[in-house]
């Protein structure tokens, strides 16, 4: 078990250590942690608290009516109603000039809805006292299309404004109706003289029982929508008692309108990565040529070594013959003939050396300017993230080490060059001596090296010079600075290609022949050789030695980093070419949506602190008078309905009852009525028993568990559903598979499985770390325990990444398409959004199988109060759900591989899908 653990633990840092020392990998990781989480925020956010705005949704309202006259009083209840709506600001009442231009403005989604209020709508409405009664009608349209839910909330406003109007005429026929009967039972008490005239009122009254039957039955529907009444009424105290929450949320609003900054920066980031995505194709491009030409690059070093090795070999040995042959040739002056085959085998062979010391100086030089170009890369990006750095300091040291270490190796580069040069010039001084003519066949190779060096030289002046001064210098003059360094590497640079242009290697190999054909000359002597090029040798040895030492020493070190760099170019290769197309898109989305989203975005959010700052105080005096009003009217009609109702359940039967009889007396000619009941039953308060009527009931609204924004209320539905996009996005970008280095050969597919988990498992915790405090922090979203939504947070990013890691693991691009039909039926068959009872028979019947059901709920225990039977069980379905695919994926990973390959072979054969 130990060596189990050891093993993955080394592949589990091994994976880190990978991520690190590829830049573009670790900005691919970065971006894969923070990009799920834009999208909870961004829809929290938007959804923040629509219900508060419903003053934007237009609706237009025309009245053709025209006044009426009753009882000697003009009634336009037309122009009162507009007045009304005037005063309201539940919604955007738009008021125009025509029918036609409510129906325009609704058909082309000017206005969310409209109602006409018709030319006899007041004339209508007092039918009723008149006996012929004409029920009046609104005419409401409504636009569909527009939005889904919009046409809901005006459709209230609607329906709401036909229940005002409604209740406040039953109202009033009501007392009206209450009112009369007071009246005549004071009159008949006090007039009992004339009670044979009050014999036909009370005939006339049995004839006109089914009419007040009628009234008194519109007075009990009435009450019925008294409980709707009193419900909103409530609703309204209540938000009128969240004032100060809804101040203190206000100012948090404002508050988030400071952090528009970052979101800005974010923004320009992405935008200017965008701008650099033809540069990462390119260097993809690049990457994919070195890698697939890297075997050659390999067996060339390996030749090079061998050869600067013999060259080392060969030097040492003729070095330590030329004394003799210096000797040798004072000694034998008179042996000519017999004494110059031995010398001239020694001269020749060193000559030979040069030839490999020109290839050797050419080979460094090249390396040098492959290094220089790297280096300055370095530098540029170092540069890039120094304004957005929040330790600059540490910025400046690492360009200054990056720096120093470029100065020394020009300063080797141009001691390299002056010694080939110097070299060269040499070899034509000795061949030139030997001839007895003046030529110069390497000349232009040789002021190419001269200017090869001066440039390596003044690079590393510059290079030192801007390292030293580097700590005290602002981001523009390091630029200026480093842009001045770039120019002069790009001389270096064409100095370089020149010199590798000019056949080098081919004129000293010319030369050499030459000279070892003018030595073995018939007419070339020993005392030549003597005078004219023994003396010559140890200098053009020494420079010699000293370029093959430094390119062996070169070539062995490179020769021993090549399978380490052959490997690390093959997995950035494959990470960054296998996902480009994904890279491309991922940072395009989030640039289009800062571009083009955000600036409609940040202007919403300063048009709504300036009504916080501006109209809010005003709005909340207004609703605070108007709540005052109708608290103080509320009672009196709900004390009237209460009489009314009162009236129609105990009074009613009996005065019907006596009116009948009366009735039937009077028309029998009886001699005596009982006049006392009747006379109690016309004395009751008629304001008590309409308003008893119109309210019979109240209601009293208790409220479980308070959320106070719809965006908190939907905050846990997107937080779950930004983790399993994260957990996807790695599922889809990272390799399920080890590229094993041979240290690690021996560990077995479960260790390498879960290694790769740990990764896995690790980056989706900080994804939902990340989203979760940012909903927390940045969006202020409410939660009642916010420690264990943080924990709950990464403990579903744990469990929804060991799905979707064995998914893919195990299947592939199969897998991958599993989870996003996971991901699919779980936003319809969770009930995130909407109780799953009103959804369909099939997704009310998979959401106990589907885990985003137990991630919603578990998150909202922590949002709006914790019912800790409900958490437990929460919690052990999402583990049961972890450790179920977590245990597939070890059990399975191994069995089923030879099939997985097989398969995924037969798809890649398509030559389309990866």
């Amino acid at each position: 078990m130990e060596d189990i653990m050891r093993n993955v633990g080394k592949l589990f840092v091994l994976d880190w250590k990978r991520i690190g020392k590829t830049p573009l990998a670790a900005l691919l990781i970065a971006a894969l942690v923070v990009i799920p989480s834009l999208y909870c925020w961004m829809n929290v956010w938007a959804l923040w608290d629509p219900y508060s705005n419903t003053q934007d949704l237009t609706v237009a309202v025309y009245s053709a009516d025209q006044p009426a006259t009753f009882q000697g009083k003009k009634v336009a209840i037309g122009d009162e109603l507009l007045s009304q709506l005037k005063k309201n600001k539940k919604l955007g009442w738009r008021f125009v000039k025509s029918k036609r231009a409510v129906q325009d403005g609704v058909r082309s989604g000017e206005y969310y809805a409209g109602v006409v209020v018709p030319k006899t709508f007041s004339a209508d409405l007092l039918t009723f006292v008149q006996g012929k009664i004409h029920k009046p009608q609104l005419e409401y349209y409504v636009n569909e299309k527009i939005n889904a839910i919009a046409p809901k909330i005006t459709g209230t406003g609607a329906a709401t404004l036909q229940s005002t109007i409604s209740d406040q005429f039953v109202t009033t026929v009501a007392e009206a109706v209450g009112t009369g009967f007071n009246k005549a039972g004071i009159t008949l008490g006090d007039n009992l003289p004339l009670i044979r005239r009050f014999s036909s009122l009370v005939t006339t009254t049995n004839d006109q029982l089914p009419t007040i039957e009628k009234y008194l039955t519109e007075v009990g529907a009435l009450q019925n929508k008294m409980p709707e009444i009193r419900q909103k009424l409530q609703a309204a105290n209540d938000m009128a008692g969240y004032l100060p929450e809804i101040n203190q949320m206000a100012q948090k609003l404002t508050a988030a309108n400071g952090y528009l900054p970052l979101v800005a920066d974010a923004g320009s980031l992405a935008t200017q990565v965008q701008g650099k995505l033809p540069e990462v194709q390119q260097a993809g491009d690049q990457l994919n040529t070195v890698v697939t030409h890297f075997s050659d690059l390999s067996a060339a070093v390996k030749k090079a070594a061998t050869v600067t090795s013999n060259g080392l070999t060969v030097i040492n040995q003729v070095d330590g013959t030329l004394p003799a042959l210096n000797e040798f040739g004072k000694n034998a002056q008179a042996a000519i003939a017999t004494t110059k085959d031995e010398v001239l085998p020694k001269v020749t062979t060193a000559l030979g050396i040069v030839q490999n010391a020109a290839d050797s100086g050419l080979t460094l030089i090249a390396a040098a300017n492959t290094a220089l170009s790297a280096d300055l890369t370095t530098l540029q990006n170092q540069l890039q993230s120094l304004d957005s750095s929040s330790d600059t300091a540490a910025v400046k040291q690492a360009m200054a080490v990056q720096l120093t270490a470029l100065a020394e190796r020009q300063e080797k580069t141009a001691a390299n060059a002056t010694s080939l040069a110097d070299t060269l010039t040499r070899l034509e001084t000795s061949y030139n001596q030997l001839t007895g003519r003046e030529e110069h066949p390497l000349a232009a190779a040789i002021t190419q090296l001269r200017t090869v060096a001066a440039l390596a030289t003044k690079i590393q002046h510059d290079a030192a010079d801007l390292s030293a001064a580097l700590p005290s210098m602002d981001t523009a003059a390091i630029q200026q600075r480093l842009a001045a360094l770039t120019g002069t590497a790009s001389q270096f640079a064409q100095a370089a290609q020149d010199l590798q242009a000019s056949d080098l290697s081919s004129s000293v190999q010319k030369l050499i022949t030459a000279f070892s054909n003018q030595l073995a000359a018939a007419g070339t002597t020993l005392t030549t050789i003597n005078n004219q090029v023994l003396p010559a040798m140890p200098a053009l040895l020494q420079g010699t030695k000293s370029l093959l030492t430094q390119a062996n020493e070169f070539l062995t070190k490179m020769q021993t980093q090549l399978p380490a760099l052959q490997k690390e170019l093959t997995d950035a290769n494959s990470l960054l070419n296998g996902h480009m197309q994904l890279i491309k898109s991922g940072i395009t989305t989030a640039a289009d949506l800062y571009r083009n989203d955000f600036p409609a975005l940040k202007t919403k959010l300063m048009r709504a602190t300036d009504f916080i700052n501006n109209d809010l105080p005003g709005v909340e005096n207004e609703l605070t008078n108007t709540l005052t009003l109708a608290n103080t009217k509320m009672p009196v009609l709900q004390s009237g309905l209460n009489d009314a109702q009162t009236l129609i359940t105990n009074d009613w039967p009996t005065l019907k009852e006596a009116i009948q009889k009366g009735a039937a007396a009077i028309q029998k000619g009886e001699k005596s009525v009982d006049l006392s009941q009747l006379l109690k039953l016309l004395s009751r308060d008629a304001a008590k028993e309409a308003n008893f009527l119109a309210t019979p009931v109240t209601l009293t609204q208790h409220t479980m568990y308070p959320i106070p924004t719809y965006g908190s209320q939907s905050a846990p539905f997107y937080l779950a559903l930004c983790i399993w996009v994260g957990a996807l996005l790695l599922g889809a970008l990272l390799k399920m598979e080890y590229n094993l280095p041979p240290e690690l050969a021996g560990v077995t597919v479960k260790q390498q499985y879960l290694a790769r988990w740990l990764t896995f498992a690790g980056l989706g915790m900080l994804q939902g770390l990340i989203a979760a405090l940012g909903n927390l922090f940045l969006i202020h979203t409410y939660v009642v325990n916010k420690p264990l939504y943080l924990v709950f947070a990464m403990f579903l990013a744990l469990v929804f990444d060991s799905i979707l890691y064995m998914l893919v693991s195990l299947f592939g691009n199969i897998g991958k398409g599993i989870g996003i039909i996971i991901l699919v039926l779980s936003i319809s068959g969770a009930g995130g959004n909407f109780p799953v009872v009103l959804s369909s028979h099939f997704f009310q019947a998979i959401n106990p199988w589907l885990p985003f059901t137990y991630a919603v709920n578990l998150l909202r225990e922590t949002v709006g109060g914790i019912y800790w039977s409900h958490l437990w069980l929460d919690v052990a379905a999402l583990t049961a759900f972890g450790l179920v695919f977590f245990s597939l994926g070890i059990l399975l990973k191994e069995p089923i591989r030879p099939w997985i390959v097989k398969m995924n072979k037969m798809v890649h054969k398509s030559q389309i899908i990866e």
